[in-house]
């Protein structure tokens, strides 16, 4: 089941100015059958593969897609939903975004593809299993994920029937990611078709989905391999780190050892100045005992002075009372003197 087609007119295949082939969706076919039967006569309808010798016959059916006018020879090898309108439709949608703003765990991702194409790449491993992606493609080298994964990627649309185990291991085994998207209700397109305007509701259906897609798609990461380039970059990027290192422990043992040495003759200054200091203690203590001992020896004098100083100041003291005696009893010897003259003098 497609949703597009090229179309080969009587002069070959309809291509575009730029050389690529001319998309035709389903409802300009069905409005172009209906409004244009001789227009649609004229044109055959095949599957979009790039090489002409791959492309195969489709027809237009009227419920909204294209099929395959014979059985498909390239029948799918996997378990994704193909029969699905919402898996044409969002494989369509893809192929024709230059960006995908995948999240992956939470974190908004944007691959930017240099080339995607849908359903086309024929993948044959060694243990005899084929698959036919929904998409492959291949990215620009400012994704996170390019070195990992070797700038390549495959993607899977599903509703209800996810990428079987085998799957995922043969594509990890082979260095192939695989992303996977699941169809959610936000973006199913059945239920809302029509059946009284198919092509209509169809085409305003396609751009709302378009337009959601376009902002962000969910996903998951199923396959997840590392390449060799990856593994050959990580492995030089840690012998510059393990060369690094070794010179940073070299830097940083010649830095210990120079603090050791400062460390060491500081030791040596500090026990000299001990030394010194043990030096300086011992005089002082000395001349402490010396200064007590002087001390001493003062305090004796001072109190010797003291007590020769109580002797002279009571013999000072009856010297002065001696004095005072002696004035009394000169004063009294004086008064008697007088008073013998005095009576001498009046006898005659």
């Amino acid at each position: 089941m497609k949703i597009w087609a090229c179309a080969k007119g009587v002069n070959g295949f309809i291509n575009r100015e730029d050389g690529r082939y001319k998309l035709f969706f389903i409802w300009q076919v069905l409005k172009m059958r209906r409004l244009n039967p001789s227009e649609f006569s004229a044109l055959t309808f095949f599957s979009t593969h790039s090489r002409e010798e791959k492309r195969r016959e489709m027809v237009a059916v009227k419920n909204g897609y294209f099929r395959y006018k014979n059985l498909d020879p390239m029948t799918r090898t996997g378990d994704s939903d193909g029969e699905s309108l919402s898996h044409a439709c969002l494989i369509a949608i893809l192929s024709q975004l230059e960006t995908i703003n995948f999240v992956i765990d939470n974190e908004i991702v944007p691959f930017t593809f240099t080339r995607l194409v849908a359903e086309e790449t024929r993948l044959k491993f060694g243990n005899g299993n084929g698959y036919i992606p929904d998409l492959y493609g291949e990215f620009t080298a400012d994704n996170p994920y390019y070195k990992k994964w070797g700038g390549k990627v495959a993607i899977e649309v599903y509703y209800s029937n996810p990428c079987g185990m085998q799957k995922v291991v043969d594509f990890r085994d082979h260095g192939i990611p695989i992303i996977e998207i699941k169809i959610t209700d936000s973006i199913k397109v059945e239920k809302y078709i029509n059946k009284d305007d198919v092509e209509g509701s169809l085409e305003r259906r396609y751009q709302q989905v378009s337009e959601i897609v376009s902002r962000q798609l969910y996903c998951k990461v199923l396959s997840d391999p590392v390449s060799t380039r990856f593994h050959e970059d990580f492995a030089r990027q840690a012998e510059r780190d393990r060369i690094a290192l070794v010179e940073k422990n070299k830097r940083e043992t010649t830095f210990l050892f120079n603090k050791l040495r400062e460390a060491e003759s500081l030791a040596e200054a500090v026990g000299k100045e001990r030394d010194g200091f043990s030096h300086a203690k011992g005089l002082l203590e000395k001349d402490k005992a010396g200064l007590e001992a002087s001390t001493t020896e003062l305090n004796q004098n001072v109190e010797n002075l003291k007590i020769e100083l109580g002797k002279y100041k009571t013999a000072y003291t009856n010297r002065v009372n001696e004095i005072k005696t002696l004035k009394g009893e000169l004063e009294d010897t004086k008064a008697g003197f007088l008073m013998k003259i005095w009576r001498a003098i009046r006898e005659r």
